[in-house]
């Protein structure tokens, strides 16, 4: 049986508790794994503040949108969700950092490794110097988070760097998405779980969410990774139109795609959509907290969106969204979706 947690406000990261007490005290659902004698010997209060204000820097600079929609989540799941994201940006940013596969490769090990002793709770010192990991010390101690999903995230990540090709069909960039933001929403759900509630329909609509969050942030990149030579457009699609990276590279240069690339991209946007409609279906049976939870995947709806307004034209200056706080309309769009769901 898995219970849910009590935990401090989501917007305060101060009020966060980090006490052995506290974390053993709010649930029934501690295994021995994370025995309650580890945490206080290991981090302090103040190194859990940092930790966590570390988490928030890295989102709020790398994903600001996800960041918005974690300072919206159901009470007691923000740093819960900031800490996902940051592991999140630390196994995605691998393949950009290192110049060659095999530092790559060491660098994603470390984070196996991590996450096994961090499950057989055999954490130290200097493990939780690393301040992501020192968050999942401190939540693996409240929430039951299957050890299995961030290796799913890791493994996609490792097949990322394997190969410098294109993805072969969009089945492969679905089966990614589902593998990275899927399994991200997955974990961000179990934090809300209680017994005798049927959650069958949430775990499904998460899949789906984080195929069309994966497959909109794959389009959003193709302006940025095809400079480098590389892109996430399916292969078997470009082939079929006559494309490929070097004509979508010319093209990008030109600042104006051609038919058959817009055909290429709409095509991938579409089914991007396509998942929205599926998870939507399934959230008007969800309750107004799992619908929370789902909240990352607004932006990538209004990205989907305006990439269609401007007829699939990857690189123009309304559809690439300028860094920093997100439009007010989205921040006002998010929080309407908070109170009214998905």
């Amino acid at each position: 049986t898995t219970t849910k947690y009590s935990s401090p406000s989501p917007l305060s990261s101060t009020t966060l508790r980090f006490s052995t007490k506290s974390a053993s005290t709010t649930s029934t659902a501690t295994s021995s794994s994370t025995s309650t004698s580890a945490g206080s010997q290991l981090l302090t209060k103040e190194q859990g503040k940092d930790a966590l204000k570390y988490c928030e820097n890295l989102v709020r600079r790398h994903e600001n949108e996800q960041f918005l929609c974690a300072m919206l989540a159901p009470e007691g799941t923000y740093a819960v969700l900031i800490t996902l994201r940051a592991f999140n940006i630390e196994t995605a940013s691998v393949r950009e950092s290192t110049t060659n596969q095999t530092t790559g490769q060491i660098r994603l090990q470390w984070w196996r490794d991590a996450l096994d002793r961090l499950y057989a709770g055999d954490e130290t010192q200097d493990l939780l110097k690393q301040p992501v990991v020192a968050m999942l010390h401190i939540l693996l101690r409240r929430y039951r988070l299957p050890k299995e999903l961030f290796l799913d995230v890791i493994s996609a990540r490792e097949r990322d760097l394997e190969t410098t090709e294109a993805p072969q069909s969009i089945t492969q960039l679905i089966d990614y998405s589902e593998k990275t933001q899927g399994s991200l929403l997955d974990l961000a759900l179990h934090t809300l779980i209680v017994h005798d509630h049927d959650y069958t329909a949430a775990f499904e609509a998460a899949r789906h969410c984080g195929r069309c969050i994966g497959l909109s942030t794959l389009l959003r990149a193709t302006p940025f990774v095809a400079y480098r030579g590389l892109t996430y457009l399916p292969n078997d699609l470009l082939t079929d139109v006559g494309e490929n990276v070097g004509t979508l590279l010319q093209a990008l240069q030109d600042k104006k795609l051609t038919p058959p690339l817009k055909a290429v991209i709409h095509e991938v946007a579409k089914t991007a959509l396509n998942e929205l409609e599926c998870a939507s279906s399934l959230l008007k049976k969800c309750p107004r907290d799992v619908n929370k939870i789902m909240l990352p995947v607004l932006p990538h709806k209004h990205y989907l969106q305006t990439l269609n307004e401007y007829d699939y034209e990857i690189c123009h200056p309304k559809v690439i969204e300028p860094s920093g706080f997100a439009p007010l309309s989205l921040r006002l769009h998010l929080r309407w979706a908070a109170w009214r769901g998905l």
